[in-house]
C-alpha cells in the first residue's frame, strides 16, 4: 500500500499541473452552439416559428399597435389588399398603412384556416381568416383569403408580402 499512495500522489500532484499550465482549471468551459438548422433541414422547428410568427401577427393586429405590427414586416415588404387604394403600399406607404389600421380600434381578426408551405428559408401561408369591426353600420364580420409570404431575416421570420381579398 505504500508502495501505491508513493506512486498516486506525485501522479496527482502532475496531473493537476498539467490542468494548470493547459489551462484546465482556470478557464471557463465552451458551449458549442450550432447555428440554426435550415427551414428543410430534418428536425428544423420552422413550422413552430412560422405559426408562432402568424400569432405575433394577429395580436399585433388585435391590439392596434401599428408600430409593433410594422415590425413583423421586412423592409421593402409589399401589401395588397381590397381596401387600400395604394396598391402595392411598400417603402415609405407602409407606415401610412398602419396608421390607417388604427384609426380603426374596433377592427379585431382570426385565423379560420391555412396552409403552410415551407421552400428554405421562405415560406409562405395562405388561408382563410375573418375581420370583425364595429363601424359605420357594417357588417361585424369578413371573410377574408389570405396569403404571407415570410422570409428568414436574421432568424426572425418577417413578412415579404401580404395579399388579403375579400372572399368570393
Amino acid at each position: 500500500m505504500q508502495v501505491t499512495d508513493r506512486v498516486r500522489v506525485p501522479l496527482a500532484i502532475a496531473a493537476c499541473l498539467l490542468l494548470v499550465l493547459a489551462g484546465g482549471c482556470t478557464t471557463t468551459p465552451r458551449a458549442l452552439v450550432s447555428p440554426p438548422l435550415p427551414c428543410d433541414a430534418p428536425g428544423s422547428d420552422c413550422t413552430n416559428e412560422l405559426m408562432q410568427a402568424l400569432e405575433d401577427w394577429k395580436e399585433a393586429y388585435n391590439s392596434r399597435d401599428p408600430r409593433r405590427l410594422q415590425r413583423l414586416y421586412a423592409p421593402g415588404a409589399l401589401i395588397t389588399d381590397d381596401e387600400y387604394s395604394a396598391v402595392p403600399l411598400s417603402g415609405t406607404a407602409l407606415p401610412l398603412f398602419f396608421d390607417e389600421m388604427a384609426k380603426r380600434p374596433t377592427a379585431r381578426m382570426r385565423w379560420v384556416v391555412g396552409n403552410l408551405k415551407l421552400f428554405g428559408e421562405t415560406a409562405v401561408r395562405s388561408g382563410e381568416c375573418e375581420f370583425s369591426e364595429q363601424a359605420d353600420g357594417r357588417p361585424p364580420s369578413r371573410p377574408v383569403r389570405y396569403s404571407f409570404a415570410y422570409q428568414r431575416i436574421d432568424g426572425r421570420w418577417l413578412i415579404v408580402l401580404q395579399h388579403t381579398t375579400l372572399r368570393p
